[in-house]
């Protein structure tokens, strides 16, 4: 009997010990985790090569808002009931977002290259996807620091469609199942998401002015209104919808130089259709990413 009631007396004192920390554990667990890529042309205020080259005068305040921008889609995330949340920066050589100025609740992917470019990190256990910062393709006009991957790249096509960076990595996501919830940028970006994506949030950070000139409100009003957008897009999750691109997938890229296309026509499996442009043929649009970073269109 004192053996029987020892055992009892571990259970309970095991169960009010550990009992509190599994619950917690388990309760983040079923959270919905969140993945935010983020680039720097659609950031308000952030016009040219001055704000989005780390060597111009501009950037570090682009930057900054940036991780403001970044960070105001975490704290409406975690506002909302998000868990884990993971940040991918995704512009240049990857090291723009502020590291020691980023939501601690959020973990942060830098540097490049790395698998998946400017989704690297998600998988399938994320429930949606936020764009912060994206811009429209490369072609756009009057669109502000319009380009597709690279400012060398006149056009990018998949399957004969020109696409932008929106098209491209909502489809990287959606190999995984995971669906665009939220993106934010100029009067295009905003548009085309809509057209892509369906019901998806939008947040306008500017209005594009021309190639390098841009309108946007106050940095803390753009702020607030992506805290209002990425708080409804969280709260909406089981609304949207993963977008998908089947394979397989012909590529063609048309750069603004001939020496781009005569250089990577070299490979073999990569053909030459003109004098600026290249053609291939991938599976599926996560060997896509790895063609881009393979060509070193980032």
């Amino acid at each position: 009997m004192n053996q029987k009631r020892n055992w009892m007396s571990f259970i309970a004192t095991a169960l009010l010990v550990f009992g509190p920390s599994y619950m917690l554990q388990s309760s983040e667990a079923k959270k919905p985790k969140i993945f935010i890529s983020a680039d720097i042309e659609g950031v308000g205020h952030a016009v040219g090569r001055e704000s989005i080259s780390p060597s111009q005068y501009d950037f570090e305040r682009a930057r900054r808002f940036l991780t403001a921008e970044v960070n105001a889609a975490i704290e409406a995330c975690l506002k909302a009931g998000a868990g884990a949340i993971v940040v991918t920066d995704g512009h240049g050589n990857c090291l723009n977002l502020i590291p020691e100025e980023l939501n601690e609740a959020a973990e942060l992917v830098r540097g490049t290259p790395k698998p998946l470019d400017m989704m690297d990190g998600i998988d399938e256990s994320f429930a949606g996807v936020i764009m912060i910062g994206y811009h429209a393709k490369s072609g756009t006009s009057m669109a502000n620091i319009a380009a597709t991957q690279a400012l060398s790249i006149i056009d990018f096509q998949i399957n004969g469609k020109s696409i932008s960076e929106t098209f491209l990595n909502a489809g990287i996501a959606g190999e995984f199942g995971v669906p665009v919830i939220m993106v934010t940028g100029d009067q295009n970006v905003t548009q085309e998401a809509k057209e892509l994506l369906g019901n998806v949030e939008t947040v306008k950070t500017k209005e594009s002015r021309g190639f390098i000139a841009a309108k946007s409100p106050h940095p803390n009003v753009i702020r607030r209104e992506i805290k209002e957008t990425a708080k409804k897009a969280v709260e909406r999750l089981k609304e949207f919808r993963p977008f998908r691109v089947a394979g397989p997938i012909k590529v063609k890229i048309s750069f603004k130089n001939v020496w781009d296309a005569e250089h990577w026509s070299y490979l073999p499996w990569i053909s030459r259709v003109d004098a600026n442009t290249i053609q291939t043929e991938v599976k599926n649009m996560k060997e896509l990413a790895s063609l881009i970073l393979g060509l070193g269109i980032v």
